[in-house]
């Protein structure tokens, strides 16, 4: 904070003695740039061109689906519920499809928010060796491609018989919607001052006590926020469920099946019902945290304090130390120890050339990724500063809260909005392919560039702007030298996210890939093929590639 406070009296420093040029007409060319950019009419267009591409990009395709649903109510009555050969078959493959995919969200997110729990206050409140590792081993899976940890949770608990199904398919998305749970957990408890909790243990209330009646409640956003995020990441996973489901359909895999057979009317519905189903569980996370509470009034001084001994905590924190290791890390890194040279290099190198296949997918992801980190940061950066510095009222509430909708939307549903917005059925601007791709990619990765910068932009110190202008400084030239290099760790933040997002997603690429190949996918083509070996390699690049995104993302922090 000091170096920056210096760079800054730097800049102001600089910024006088262009004043002063200024003055005696003396103004360098990169100012005279700043001040043509500075006028009222350029930061008005800037904003618009902003909105349109947001209302575009983010709210037109979700939209678009719900008219195109009403549009063609006829069709989607006669082919999902009044087939003249089906019948209503299709609806009754949507209904069972949903029916397994809440059941399953709701199962897993329980699981992981009783195992979020003790291990958030073990990476939050306790210091141990090892613990930035296991902290880092927790993100992990937030970075690599789903269809990786499938594999590992396909061979892991193949030991123990499990085969692909119901249970498989839990045990799996436990492994996706942990991370998102703990995270949001982790984050609440490391802004929160432990003030009020040393000051209830210094009048003699148990630890117990403390944590229900304190922690608890000031955890209550967390909790919330993290197990509907990790709800809806579960009610959209697709990449690993493909491999893992056997013969149970989740909606999600229903989506990609009627988008391969052409069965555009009932892809719409189901892709609809699980848009509206999202976006309703996200408005409700403002209206829960706010009316929902913990029970906090009851105190039962005897039974909290017996479940306040030393003991028992150790006990608790064994059992969840024990459950993530198992039920999270191992799965998740199983994937390493069935790594055979040999058998990899007959497959990779032999005359299916799949060598060949894996370099291109690795290309096509980073390619993607890439141009998504440049064009989400072209224009969140301006978005970043709508939310936070434009005083339009309402609208920028409204506007923050629609920023989520692409987090909280399943990924399948999301590409197929994005392909009947776009592609032939709509605009007609795209077709599947590179760019179809780079579009879904963009949609959903937008909300995690725009964020970091608006956390930054909200504690960054204005006070040195404001006076840079009253020293004569353009609002380009103030923006340029003082505001852009300390939001410099939102953007590079945003960015490490966006990439690695990005690089894992499965579900919305399968949706509008044509014949274009990423790595995810191509994993789970080989995995579907049984060429396990192959997969196994290119999963492990992309546990690599992951686990190095993860540590830069942390190293700036």
């Amino acid at each position: 904070m000091e170096i920056i406070l210096k760079k800054q009296n730097l800049v102001l420093e600089q910024l006088q003695v262009d004043n002063k040029e200024d003055s005696e007409n003396k103004l360098p060319i990169s100012l005279k740039f700043d001040r043509f950019f500075s006028k009222p009419i350029y930061r008005k267009g800037l904003d618009a061109t902003t909105i349109i591409f947001f209302l575009l990009v983010i709210i037109g395709p979700v939209l678009y689906i719900f008219l195109n649903i009403f549009l063609n109510i006829p069709s989607i009555n006669e082919d999902v519920f009044n087939d003249d050969l089906l019948g209503d078959l299709q609806w009754q493959i949507i209904l069972k499809a949903l029916l397994n995919s809440f059941s399953i969200a709701g199962i897993a997110v329980f699981i992981s928010i009783l195992l979020a729990f003790p291990i958030s206050i073990i990476l939050t409140r306790y210091n141990f060796k090892g613990k930035k590792i296991l902290d880092s081993l927790v993100d992990l899976p937030l970075a690599v491609p789903t269809g990786s940890l499938g594999i590992g949770v396909l061979l892991f608990w193949g030991i123990f018989n499990i085969t692909p199904g119901y249970n498989l398919l839990l045990l799996g998305h436990i492994v996706f919607t942990f991370p998102y749970i703990v995270r949001n957990m982790k984050i609440v408890l490391e802004k929160l001052d432990t003030l009020y909790d040393d000051a209830a243990k210094t009048l003699g209330a148990p630890s117990f006590t403390v944590f229900r009646t304190i922690t608890l409640p000031l955890m209550k956003e967390g909790i919330i926020a993290g197990a509907i995020l990790g709800f809806t990441r579960s009610l959209g996973e697709t990449g690993a469920s493909i491999f893992l489901s056997g013969l149970i359909d989740t909606a999600p895999i229903v989506i990609v099946g009627f988008r391969r057979q052409l069965a555009i009317p009932a892809a719409s519905f189901l892709a609809g019902i699980m848009i509206l189903i999202s976006i309703l569980l996200l408005f409700s996370v403002k209206l829960f945290t706010r009316r929902v509470g913990f029970p906090i009034k009851t105190v039962l001084p005897k039974i909290e304090k017996k479940l306040s001994n030393l003991n028992l905590r150790r006990i608790r924190n064994t059992i969840a130390v024990l459950g993530l290791v198992i039920l999270i890390l191992i799965p998740s890194f199983y994937i390493i120890s069935q790594f055979n040279i040999f058998e990899i290099g007959d497959q990779m190198f032999n005359e299916d050339n799949k060598w060949a296949f894996l370099y291109v997918a690795i290309i096509n992801s980073i390619q993607i990724a890439g141009f998504a980190v440049l064009i989400t940061l072209i224009f969140g950066i301006p978005f970043a500063f709508i939310i936070t510095r434009r005083k339009w009222g309402r609208v920028i509430t409204i506007l923050d809260t629609i920023l989520d909708i692409p987090i909280a939307i399943p990924s399948a549903a999301l590409g197929f909005s994005i392909f009947m917005f776009w592609g032939p059925q709509g605009l007609g601007f795209f077709y599947p392919g590179f760019f179809m791709i780079l579009f879904v990619h963009i949609t959903f990765t937008f909300p995690y560039m725009v964020r970091p910068i608006i956390s930054v932009l909200e504690r960054s110190n204005r006070g040195v702007e404001e006076a840079a202008r009253t020293l004569g400084a353009s609002s380009f030239t103030v923006f340029r030298k003082i505001t852009l290099p300390s939001i410099k760790q939102g953007i590079i933040a945003g960015g490490i996210m966006v990439f690695t997002r990005s690089l894992g997603e499965t579900g919305a690429t399968i949706v509008v890939m044509g014949g274009i190949r990423t790595i995810p996918v191509l994993i789970v083509d080989w995995v579907e093929a049984s060429a396990l070996p192959s997969a196994i390699f290119a999963s492990l690049i992309a546990i690599i590639i992951g686990a190095i995104l993860i540590i830069l993302l942390r190293t700036i922090k």
